[in-house]
């Protein structure tokens, strides 16, 4: 069930270990954080609950006493997301592994939530730092590599860089887009007065178009009716990204309402009482609202423009509920900075067991991020003289 390895050498004072289940350990687990931290146990009985990731969850201790809580979701990177020279090089050993499994892949531990940005996958007490935890940490589950089974990890989204990085490589290119929310903007139409003309003009267009559109929040009752309909949206929106790496369950959205309550508002557009589109607005401690997880109908974006309805819409929620941020994610970058949104840079870190697949990794980041660049430039919607 776990497994416990010190290292021997006389200069370090810590020990870890590794449980599969987080029942065995969880009231220890929640002991240590505080209230409400996301690491709290609910939060990732969910995740082990409504999505692929497999759990895995380390206890730190410093001198004997436990100070430290690591949390890693096991996933599977396709093959043909790392690049060309990883697939000849597992080419044989992916044959074989057809044989047991219909897909193949390069299994990944990532230090954080793969669901949700700015969440880190750590947190340590009594004086702890990042930097001297991951050093010894490192080492410990190098040894656990085997009963694991990974190929790399992950240390996602720190909340600050990591003053040495020892084994670990950071990935410098990766940027989130964030908005910054004026605070005179009480209405969104504050914010329209604020668009430079032509951004104005096109904000107007969008608006319009989708006029005619119901868009409320979703019931109890229309959560539980719209389920299987809403999973299906969601999956036209999923199956446009080349980038797949997990997948989450036809209950996951109210089950995530269950879990976070009024911190989660669920909006559905409807035309007819047809439902052609949902967003989700989570709301978290620092005034911040994220915009987690859409689904549109493809065969009606075009006549309603119902991604960037979903954008404005998002928008408006949150300057009437008085955010002073607006989180959009790592997508779509043109289309954020369009409504006013700046690349946030994140802080992660990898490290790779074997140097072909680091090599194949570095290659997979520059044809991915060539394709951001070769779409991205720095813009501003606003008019002269407007700060955000």
């Amino acid at each position: 069930m776990f497994g416990i390895f010190k290292r021997k050498s006389k200069n370090t004072a810590f020990t870890f270990t590794h449980h599969r289940k987080l029942s065995e350990i969880e009231e220890s687990w929640n002991t240590l954080l505080p209230a409400n931290h996301h690491l709290i146990s609910h939060n990732l009985h969910f995740l082990e609950q409504n999505t692929s990731i497999q759990g895995h969850y380390i206890k730190v201790f410093k001198n004997g006493e436990f100070s430290g809580n690591i949390y890693l979701q096991k996933v599977k990177v396709p093959i043909n997301n790392i690049g060309y020279s990883l697939k000849n090089f597992q080419k044989l050993e992916c044959v074989i592994n057809s044989i047991k499994s219909v897909s193949c892949g390069l299994d990944f531990l990532v230090c954080g939530n793969i669901y949700r940005p700015n969440q880190e996958g750590y947190y340590f007490s009594n004086g702890l730092t990042k930097e001297s935890v991951f050093e010894e940490f490192i080492i410990y589950i190098e040894n656990l590599e085997k009963e694991i089974g990974f190929a790399g990890i992950l240390i996602k989204e720190c909340n600050s860089p990591l003053l040495r990085e020892g084994k670990f490589t950071p990935i410098k290119q990766d940027v989130s887009m964030e908005m910054t929310l004026n605070a005179d903007w009480l209405t969104i139409g504050d914010y329209v007065e604020d668009l430079d003309k032509k951004y104005r003009k096109r904000f107007q267009k969008i608006h319009e178009s989708g006029a005619d559109l119901d868009k409320r929040e979703l019931s109890s009752d229309e959560l539980i009716h719209f389920q299987k309909h809403m999973f299906e949206l969601y999956n036209q929106v999923y199956s446009t990204q080349e980038f797949k790496l997990t997948d989450i369950s036809e209950s996951y959205f109210i089950n995530l309402k269950t879990v976070l309550g009024e911190k989660l508002k669920i909006y559905g557009f409807f035309k007819n009482e047809e439902l052609l589109a949902f967003s989700t607005h989570i709301y978290n401690e620092k005034h911040q609202m994220e915009i987690h997880y859409i689904g549109l109908n493809y065969e009606w974006n075009k006549k309603y423009n119902l991604y960037f309805n979903i954008l404005q819409f998002g928008l408006e929620k949150a300057i009437i509920d008085k955010q002073e941020s607006l989180e959009l994610g790592r997508t779509a970058h043109v289309a954020k900075a369009s409504l006013g949104a700046k690349p946030t840079p994140n802080y992660n870190y990898v490290y790779f067991k074997k140097h072909i697949y680091s090599w194949s990794f570095q290659l997979f980041l520059r044809k991915m991020y060539n394709n951001i660049e070769s779409e991205w430039q720095t813009r501003s919607p606003f008019a002269a003289g407007v700060e955000v």
